[in-house]
């Protein structure tokens, strides 16, 4: 075979990395305004926790996980097309899913402190920051001096991280180490989806057929759980298999039907032809979540509901996530009007590094209050239009960081 017969190298897509930035955008805000005095309920999520609904809050999560199945065939169906080893490319997705796994449960028990740990709870909190910024900065592969100082930052990180693991006090914890999973974090529920999905793509590949009826499965292993097929197994005890595998897994595979469409090998790549498939698409998942939905008088499985990860509410915001990417790709792609979104970008490229900076910048201001006696972003949240403008501020600020931090070769990748 000649070289001539490799796939042809793929277009940049500027909508998926805008829309990728647009949900980390929202989501930063959403997280900061949580706090906000006043804020009115359709920028919360749909109170109470049980309820059947949702708002624009609760598609947030799920159109980032949808994302990142969008993302797949792109980064390791590009990879295994040049040929490299398959056994490599899996080893990377593994790894990358233990670290994102990590993270997740660091964060979470940041918010399970005790009282009488070694340090100070907003200390060891920032501290927890600074370490995952630094244990997962990126280290340039050009060897030099660059390339030390990054390696010489990662090692701090892990020794400061694993620090932070011994001294950790839990909340009515006992024993040596009290770090526990209790949930997996935001973070860790996307490295579970994202296991799902590189699992699903590896076996399948390009056959769509194949990948829609594994969505479809995820959703069936949902209702199974829920009837209790899998009560008496010990993983039960540290993974809700039905939310968690079927739910957010049947989301992120979702997104993996897509890239597939917009990715290498494909055969659908006129502009009209992707829209109209995403379009369509759309409508078949926002369907089958409907019809599932009127079976929600026989069993709440069947609401819409986001801490339950419903099939109908996975269905129906996945149905939004394509539908949006449909307009963004309109505007970007066909349109070329892309200079509007350049504030999307940085967010969009690095989505964890903008992630974790948010919680940073929070710990920061509260260790600042241990100085001075005054939490300066928290007196911005005890009205409504100031903790509104400190939330809008925040986002595009720490979007703007994170540009600039990545043009000085600053970058956090797992």
């Amino acid at each position: 075979m000649t070289s001539d017969s490799r796939p042809a190298p793929m277009e940049r897509i500027a909508s998926i990395d805008a829309l990728r930035g647009l949900t980390i955008l929202v989501m930063i805000f959403v997280n900061d305004i949580a706090g906000v005095a006043g804020v009115p309920g359709w920028m919360k999520h749909f109170h109470p926790w049980d309820a059947d609904g949702m708002t624009f809050v609760d598609i947030v999560f799920p159109a980032f996980l949808f994302i990142v199945g969008m993302a797949i065939p792109f980064a390791i169906g590009r990879r295994l097309d040049r040929g490299e080893s398959p056994l490599r490319v899996w080893g990377h997705a593994a790894w990358r899913t233990l670290g994102l796994l990590v993270i997740g449960v660091l964060m979470v028990n940041g918010y399970s402190l005790g009282d009488d740990g070694l340090l100070p709870k907003e200390v060891w909190r920032f501290l927890l920051y600074v370490g995952l910024i630094l244990a997962w900065n990126e280290v340039p592969r050009e060897p030099g001096r660059r390339r030390n100082v990054m390696q010489g930052l990662r090692v701090a990180g892990i020794v400061l991280l694993g620090f932070l693991v011994l001294v950790y006090d839990g909340k009515n914890v006992d024993g040596f180490l009290q770090i526990r999973t209790q949930w997996w974090g935001i973070i860790g529920l996307i490295g579970w989806a994202y296991a799902v999905a590189c699992v699903s793509y590896g076996f399948l590949r390009r056959n769509l057929a194949g990948l829609v009826g594994v969505m479809a499965l995820l959703y069936l292993l949902y209702v199974a759980d829920r009837t209790h097929l899998f009560s008496g197994l010990w993983v039960r005890n540290y993974l809700d298999l039905g939310s968690q595998i079927g739910g957010h897994g049947g989301i992120a595979v979702a997104g993996v039907i897509l890239g597939v469409v917009l990715g290498p090998g494909s055969t659908i790549t006129a502009p009209w032809h992707r829209i109209r498939w995403a379009v369509l698409f759309g409508a078949g998942l926002w369907l089958a979540g409907w019809m599932l939905h009127r079976l929600a008088t026989l069993d709440p499985m069947f609401i819409v509901n986001k801490n339950m990860a419903t099939p109908p509410w996975c269905l129906m915001c996945s149905a939004w996530t394509a539908w949006t990417w449909a307009l963004l790709y309109w505007l970007m792609d066909v349109q070329g009007w892309r200079r509007w979104a350049g504030f999307l970008q940085p967010a969009g490229e690095n989505p964890l590094f903008a992630y974790v900076l948010h919680p940073l910048v929070i710990h920061g201001f509260a260790l600042l209050a241990m100085v001075t006696g005054t939490n300066y972003q928290y007196l911005l949240g005890r009205s409504f239009w100031p903790g509104f403008g400190r939330a809008v501020v925040t986002a595009v600020a720490l979007s703007w960081v994170v540009g600039y931090l990545r043009t000085r070769g600053v970058r956090m990748r797992v």
